[in-house]
């Protein structure tokens, strides 16, 4: 268990590690949000237990509760309210989702490899096999 509040602070951290006076000179992903006052959250429908749907709209597991962190952090850092939405990915859509900005965060069992590092960021894993 203390492995996981290590993960969950650094990559807590490493979303939203900025000074205050970056927050004047946003740019990119942070930028859009900050204006949009929305963040667009990708989850999976069926991957338990980090990313499932249980009856409800939203989803529930180990990688939205991580979400729903990153999001708590970025309401402080940016100071102000954010709404979430949510958009559905897939293996085969999940990248191309964060390339072309229709989701904002995705957090979930993509593997971090050089291939991807290539297509998007990513941050510190929350898990290992």
């Amino acid at each position: 268990m203390r492995i996981v509040r290590q993960l969950l602070g650094a990559a807590i951290a490493a979303a939203v590690i900025a000074s205050p006076a970056m927050a004047e000179e946003l740019t990119g992903t942070l930028k859009k949000i900050k204006d949009s006052g929305t963040i667009t959250l990708g989850h999976r429908d069926s991957s338990i237990p980090f990313s499932y749907l249980a009856g409800k709209p939203e989803p529930v597991g180990y990688s939205h509760d991580i979400q729903l962190a990153v999001v708590d952090a970025l309401k402080k850092q940016l100071g102000t309210d954010i709404k979430v939405k949510y958009n559905l990915v897939t293996s085969q859509t999940r990248i191309p989702l964060v390339q072309n900005g229709t989701v904002d965060l995705e957090c979930g069992s993509t593997t971090n490899n050089v291939e991807r590092q290539q297509q998007v960021g990513f941050t510190v894993g929350i898990f290992e096999v």
